[in-house]
């Protein structure tokens, strides 16, 4: 009787033991993995969508190829409604506004590992960074402009113009007019951050990421009438990640893994 209550005893305190350290993780690890994964960033001046590949250099380095769709706000833009049309079924416009702007993106490089978990409540620190192309597209803006009782148009903003300012201007016209006027402006970027990696499995990927990002434009992006309009942009952002892992080679103990 005595040997079981000791056995007991002594099993209660391995348990306590093993909890106060987190729950491990059983599932064997991952050594090599390959990944892809999809983001939904919010930068300073908009918002992204991309998807993102990760290939394998060694246990603690991937190369890293990103593409996606980005819009481009201006830090002067705010929008507003038009108080003498209350009701009327118009949207809400941002006066002065040129050109809706957004851009698709290339970008390659390379993911190292800071720090790498081993249980199921760690997570794992990751250092990237990544450079690539930019084709930014200005697409010009069309407002519902009072003239008369009788005549409203759609015209662009034209700041000469006598009836072009808040109090005539009823809405925004239709997204799709102006489809046939948009331009393209080349440029580059360049982008680093952190990213906490944090999924329960190895298999599945979730993730939080911060960092900068510094774009350069040929010319400069046209999105409001006046003369301080971006050709270089610095942003600051935060993003969240989803994904999985393709394929990799399994290991059980890392540090049975020389590097």
């Amino acid at each position: 009787m005595r040997r079981l209550l000791i056995l007991a005893l002594l099993s209660a305190l391995a348990a306590d033991s093993v909890l106060a350290q987190g729950d491990i993780d059983n599932e064997k690890k991952i050594l090599y993995r390959n990944e892809w994964s999809i983001g939904t960033v919010m930068k300073t001046n908009g918002l992204e969508f991309d998807y993102r590949s990760g290939k394998f250099v060694n246990a603690f380095k991937k190369n890293l190829w990103d593409c996606g769709l980005g819009f481009i706000k201006h830090p002067q833009q705010y929008r507003q409604t038009n108080p003498y049309w209350p009701g009327s079924g118009y949207g809400s416009f941002c006066f002065g506004k040129k050109n809706f702007c957004f851009d698709i993106f290339y970008s390659w490089g390379r993911q190292r590992v800071l720090f790498q978990k081993f249980d199921l409540s760690s997570v794992e620190i990751r250092m990237f960074y990544l450079g690539g192309v930019d084709l930014a597209f200005l697409k010009p803006i069309y407002y519902e402009i009072y003239k008369s009782e009788f005549e409203i148009v759609e015209e662009k903003f034209d700041p000469d113009s006598p009836y072009h300012y808040a109090t005539v201007t009823l809405g925004t016209a239709p997204f799709t007019k102006g489809f046939n006027e948009i331009t393209a402006v080349p440029g580059v970027h360049l982008k680093m951050g952190l990213s906490v990696e944090f999924g329960k499995t190895d298999t599945r990927l979730i993730a939080m990421e911060a960092g900068a990002k510094v774009s350069a434009y040929a010319k400069k992006l046209d999105i409001m009438s006046q003369e301080k309009n971006p050709q270089l942009l610095c942003n600051l952002f935060v993003a969240v990640r989803f994904g999985k892992v393709k394929h990799g080679a399994h290991y059980e103990y890392l540090n049975d893994y020389q590097y």
